[in-house]
């Protein structure tokens, strides 16, 4: 014979209210865009003087090293592109906005309007 406890009862929850861990999905990784895509920037060939672009913010020894390769030498290159240029190149080096965010056209146009003095001027500040 068992005994019957005395009180309130405690409610058992279902099985479906107990949720297992769910499992991290791996980031897709987007790939690259074609490099025959029609959204991709003119290159030109190697001029005898190329631009330091590497005085545009956010842009690195190996960055300026993929604009090359991509045909792009030049600041006023840079200061024509479009939207739908800066996108492409954008998640052509998986920089998830970063253009953009620095604003590498606008650099650009001061760098191929003035140099440096016109960096200074438009920005307030020498380029890193």
């Amino acid at each position: 014979v068992s005994k019957q406890r005395s009180g309130p009862r405690a409610k058992a929850e279902p099985a479906s209210a107990f949720k297992a861990p769910e499992a991290k999905q791996p980031a897709v990784k987007q790939a690259k865009p074609s490099l025959d895509d029609k959204n991709r920037p003119a290159g030109i060939e190697r001029p005898v003087a190329v631009d330091d672009l590497k005085l545009i913010s956010g842009v690195g020894p190996k960055i300026e090293g993929t604009l090359h390769s991509l045909g792009i030498y030049t600041f006023a290159q840079v200061a024509s592109w479009k939207k739908a240029e800066r996108d492409w190149v954008d998640a052509y080096l998986s920089f998830h906005g970063r253009i953009e965010r620095d604003d590498w056209v606008k650099q650009a146009k001061a760098l191929a309007k003035g140099g440096v003095a016109e960096y200074i001027r438009v920005f307030g500040k020498k380029p890193v």
